[in-house]
């Protein structure tokens, strides 16, 4: 054959297997491609499971908070009005009039961890200067009639107690800020609205470590229950003219049947979404600000559920404020007094058993009491001083 034919051929061999070889690739590769294809699907779908831009961990974590809420229905037909129901120029003016208060988010004050027990948190803010002497010259008053001198702070402290030496020192800030649009108000009582703060606070701590044996959040709570009615303070500041007039309604009508209505026919907002805003505004805590939301939940129950932790506190506040009602330190103006909410689902049944006449409450009241007439001494003679 020509050299040029065995040439064609021999290409036309090498053409033909790679054609051979090519096909039996081509074969083989569809098996191992479909079964990719039908793996993907399942692989991808935990990954775009949330469309709303929502990672699988965040889905997860509302999952569990959806299951972990509270709700208490309230006999009463009647809600207070939430921040989402207040009126839009209200709001704004009511956003102004917070922003035109005092500063105290930068006070360190508010930078305290405050899920801390009252023992460690009462240490800290007593580190002071100005409130370690405070309180030790307090602690040594004739007042309190020591037979013995204390010259050590933790000795004073302890002999005060820890909630209440915390108290006295947040009071002396916040009254720093808040005290003079009310104290030229004739009809708003600054000292019995303090007074009733405190024993508020008091009274939380006596329910959580006496009656529920529970001291987790304790720093939490009883900082929120001596915060719980600072929304009051914002009325004579949003419009001191109204606010007198408002008050003195109140004074002269002490049997209103819905208090919290009256706010809201003559503001516009009621002082829990007030109070609510002015501690965000304040940057105190997120859990505190719920807990001031919801501290009349023992009356109108919670508009939605909310978390267990935020219940537990809320149904204290709301306990230690019916206590504090019946020991005689209410607050100076009507308030949402009635119990319309079974709050024995959140507290447990021994909640029902608390009683005004404990000798041991009655002395860390009239402690309390004494602590804050000896402590405001000082204050008589000089301008308040907020910094800590």
């Amino acid at each position: 054959m020509n050299p040029i034919a065995y040439l064609v051929v021999f290409l036309l061999v090498l053409v033909l297997i790679y054609l051979l070889v090519l096909l039996r690739t081509v074969k083989k590769k569809p098996p191992p491609a479909q079964r990719i294809i039908r793996r993907q699907p399942a692989e991808k779908e935990p990954k775009t499971e949330p469309s709303s831009g929502t990672s699988s961990i965040e889905a997860g974590d509302a999952q569990k908070s959806v299951e972990q809420t509270v709700e208490l229905q309230s006999e009463l037909g009647w809600r207070p009005m939430s921040r989402s129901q207040v009126e839009v120029e209200t709001i704004w003016r009511l956003e102004h009039t917070l922003r035109e208060l005092p500063e105290m988010g930068d006070a360190p004050i508010v930078q305290i961890d405050f899920s801390m027990e009252p023992r460690e948190i009462a240490l800290v803010l007593a580190s002071n200067p100005l409130y370690a002497a405070k309180i030790l010259k307090t602690v040594n008053s004739v007042a309190f009639g020591l037979r013995y001198r204390i010259d050590s702070l933790q000795r004073a402290i302890t002999f005060l107690g820890y909630n209440q030496v915390k108290n006295i020192i947040c009071y002396h800030v916040f009254r720093s800020k808040l005290y003079q649009a009310q104290a030229e108000n004739e009809h708003f009582d600054l000292i019995g609205f303090w007074k009733h703060s405190h024993a508020v606070s008091v009274c939380a701590e006596y329910i959580l470590r006496e009656v529920l044996h529970q001291t987790r959040n304790s720093g939490l709570i009883t900082t929120a229950a001596l915060m719980h009615d600072i929304g009051w303070v914002v009325f004579g500041h949003y419009d001191p003219q109204v606010a007198a007039r408002f008050y003195k309604r109140l004074l002269e009508e002490s049997d209103i049947e819905n208090p919290m209505a009256v706010e809201e026919e003559v503001f516009g907002f009621n002082h829990l979404v007030a109070g609510r805003m002015l501690a965000e505004e304040w940057k105190i805590p997120k859990a505190i600000c719920e807990l001031i939301g919801n501290h009349h939940c023992g009356t109108f129950g919670f508009e939605s559920g909310v978390d267990r932790i935020t219940a537990l506190g809320a149904c204290v506040i709301a306990k230690a404020e019916q206590l504090t009602d019946k020991m005689g330190f209410s607050h100076p103006l009507p308030e949402p007094h009635r119990i319309a909410v079974d709050m024995s689902e959140i507290l447990g049944v021994q909640s029902e058993e608390i009683k005004p006449g404990s000798v041991k409450l009655r002395e860390e009241l009239d402690k309390t009491m004494k602590f804050i007439e000896e402590f405001n001494r000082a204050e008589e003679n000089g301008p308040a001083n907020g910094s800590v």
